[in-house]
């Protein structure tokens, strides 16, 4: 019995591809998702001039297909990735014995960031709400009833059940909040999940759509996005001397996860990679800034719990946010990791093309360490075109084609939360469609 955790359907939805298919090939071309924001007036803002921005022609069939008008536009976007990793898993509604697992990630409160206004007509409803009834649960359950709840409150419960009737089956579900690292610890809750046996199948999801002024201001308070002004697809550009912040996107992300004997029992011969293992930590230090020591130390978690050594990883899937304190950090990790190998060992970065997506980044870009094991193709960071010596990172401006059997996954985020996760070629790895 082949007890490996593998993922057997991925989804996604992104600046540059609406398909897992045609995202790959935007990573292996180059071609950037990051274009001018024009859905709002940011002239008077010091930054966040760009955005990583789902193209209209996707928008129009994600919401054709999957919209609803309860539905959140972060919701949406969740349940088109979701449906294409089922589809990738050849998974058929009803044919589950058992429950499955759901983990899932979205910003809150709303699909588009948290403004200040939506705490405060929450805290004036309460408060008029205990006015009337009081804290009487029967009383309260009886008020809200008659009352018209934001999409975005009622996704919160919609979300799972929609998801179970999909299914066909009751589900173990979480919804986890681990800002830029959410994205790999679902993936993480997933496999634990499954290794104890109390579901036969599990699914990770996570989405992101926050560009508004409020949110953009908060960032640019930050000194966090880019500022670049040149052209907008040069915007994002990790470990190259001259980033000067992040871009944030709109995008959602989708993994199945299952064990490998449960996969063959299903038919399925081949999948799109293992769960090798991971490294998991939260820091106190600071809020936003992370530190070296707790970025190597997921990284050496991640390879003790795979079983590896850093000689056993080929390749490197970078946090790269492009912001001039995480790049340098996150490289300063890797060469304590890596030692003298930094000079030959290729990193990637995804967000050069699709700017950063919160918590779906890290699903997001496990299914481009997924298809790296599969195609045996490192993609390029097309912006990083003058590296900066103090990051020392080795990457390429183009695609680079040879055998990977593993890949480091990195992701990190505000709270000090730190993940980090390797992923090995299965034995029958998934080809190209």
């Amino acid at each position: 019995m082949n007890d490996d955790i593998v993922i057997t359907g991925m989804g996604v939805v992104t600046p540059i591809g609406g398909s897992v298919e045609s995202f790959w090939e935007a990573n292996l071309t180059g071609k950037s998702g990051i274009v001018p924001e024009t859905r709002m007036d940011v002239s008077r803002l010091p930054c966040g001039w760009v955005g990583g921005i789902i193209p209209e022609d996707v928008k129009k069939s994600v919401r054709e297909e999957f919209g609803r008008p309860d539905r959140s536009w972060g919701d949406t976007l969740m349940h088109s990735a979701l449906e294409q990793a089922l589809r990738d898993a050849k998974f058929e509604s009803g044919s589950l014995a058992g429950p499955a697992g759901l983990i899932w990630a979205r910003v809150w409160p709303g699909p588009s960031g948290s403004f200040p206004e939506d705490y405060v007509s929450h805290m004036t409803e309460v408060a008029a709400r205990f006015a009337k009834v009081g804290n009487d649960p029967a009383a309260v359950m009886a008020h809200l009833k008659t009352q018209t709840l934001p999409k975005e409150v009622t996704d919160m419960s919609s979300f799972p059940t929609e998801v179970s009737r999909r299914l066909g089956t009751p589900l173990v579900a979480t919804r986890l909040e681990a800002t830029c690292s959410g994205g790999l610890r679902a993936i993480a809750e997933a496999a634990r999940l499954l290794r104890s046996g109390k579901v036969e199948f599990a699914v990770v999801t996570a989405s992101v759509s926050r560009s508004t002024p409020y949110v953009l201001s908060q960032y640019g308070q930050l000194m966090a996005l880019s500022k670049w002004k040149g052209e907008a697809a040069q915007s994002s550009m990790p470990f190259d001397k001259r980033r000067s912040g992040m871009v944030i996107n709109e995008s959602a992300g989708a993994i199945v996860l299952e064990t490998a004997e449960h996969a063959r029992l299903r038919g399925l011969k081949n999948v799109h990679a293992v769960v090798g293992g991971w490294g998991l930590a939260v820091g106190t230090e600071h809020i936003t800034a992370p530190k070296v020591e707790a970025v190597e130390g997921v990284m050496r978690g991640a390879l003790t719990h795979a079983g590896l050594t850093a000689s056993d990883i080929d390749t490197v899937n970078a946090h790269g946010t492009s912001t001039r304190l995480n790049d340098i950090t996150e490289a300063r990790a890797l060469h304590r990791v890596f030692g003298e190998r930094m000079a030959t060992l290729d990193v990637s970065a995804v967000k050069s093309l699709t700017g950063h997506g919160s918590a779906a980044s890290g699903v997001v870009e496990s299914i481009v360490s997924a298809l790296t094991l599969c195609r045996g193709v490192i993609p390029p960071v097309v912006t990083c075109t003058e590296p900066d010596p103090k990051c020392a990172v080795k990457t390429n401006l183009t695609p680079v084609e040879r055998p990977v059997k593993a890949v480091l996954k990195n992701s990190f985020g505000f709270g000090g939360q730190y993940a980090s996760m390797v992923f090995t070629r299965p034995e029958n790895p998934r080809v190209a469609a």
